[in-house]
């Protein structure tokens, strides 16, 4: 079993950690990146963009909040991936605000400018809130990512129609909990099958005994998603 990585030094983690800040138009912004300790591929490392979840604390986060999420699920989960990891800070209480997608683009961008990475292996990933994230940027942007990890987040109806959808642009893997009362299973299952029939390729797996709040109980069902982030990867062309 995977544990989250609160007790390891840095020094002993597989990657090197760096904190920035950006000035936007709607102000400062605050993310954190990972990056393999390894020497990077020809075509650079693969990418993963992690989204955190949301937080009632005041008067707002903490700077480099995702990083905290990245350390409990992200990087225990994902590290065999030899991937850059990026941990932004939302600027609003949705990653489907505009200032928030805005803040993810700019991200990854400021990134590129660093470090190479291969766009061609690229994965987005949230929990609850980051969740919700994962299944709208699977939604919007497809120039940017190759696959979507939504967990603990049902997906987003399009407009104000509980029963439609947007399609999702991109294969999603889904996890979800049958012990999440925050988050009902069978709103997880309409959203799924309703993307399913507008002919997305969506997997939803299961996992049992795992409340909404025991984000490490996810870090063994996302590190078993790696074969079919890879076989993704690989369908693609990559």
């Amino acid at each position: 079993m995977r544990r989250a990585m609160r007790s390891q030094r840095l020094d002993q983690l597989p990657v090197r950690m760096e904190q920035h800040e950006l000035l936007l138009d709607q102000g400062s912004l605050t993310y954190g990146v990972l990056i393999p300790k390894t020497p990077a591929p020809a075509a650079g490392y693969p990418l993963v963009v992690a989204l955190h979840y949301g937080t009632t604390q005041e008067p707002g986060l903490s700077p480099y909040f995702g990083l905290g999420y990245v350390g409990q699920l992200v990087l225990p989960a994902l590290q065999d991936l030899n991937a850059i990891i990026i941990a932004p800070d939302a600027p609003e209480a949705s990653w489907a605000h505009p200032a928030s997608e805005a803040a993810v683009l700019a991200v990854v961008a400021d990134v590129r400018k660093r470090v190479a990475f291969d766009a061609r292996r690229t994965l987005v990933t949230g929990f609850s809130m980051g969740g919700s994230g994962a299944w709208f940027f699977a939604q919007t942007h497809p120039e940017l990512f190759r696959a979507a990890i939504p967990m603990a987040a049902a997906p987003r109806p399009a407009g104000d129609d509980p029963t439609a959808f947007a399609p999702v642009k991109m294969p999603v893997y889904a996890i979800h909990s049958r012990a999440d009362r925050t988050v009902p299973l069978d709103r997880v299952e309409a959203g799924v099958k309703a993307l399913q029939g507008l002919g997305g390729n969506v997997t939803l797996t299961l996992i049992d005994d795992i409340p909404h709040n025991l984000i490490p109980g996810f870090i063994d069902p996302l590190a078993g998603a790696m074969p079919w982030v890879t076989r993704v990867w690989a369908q693609q062309g990559l």
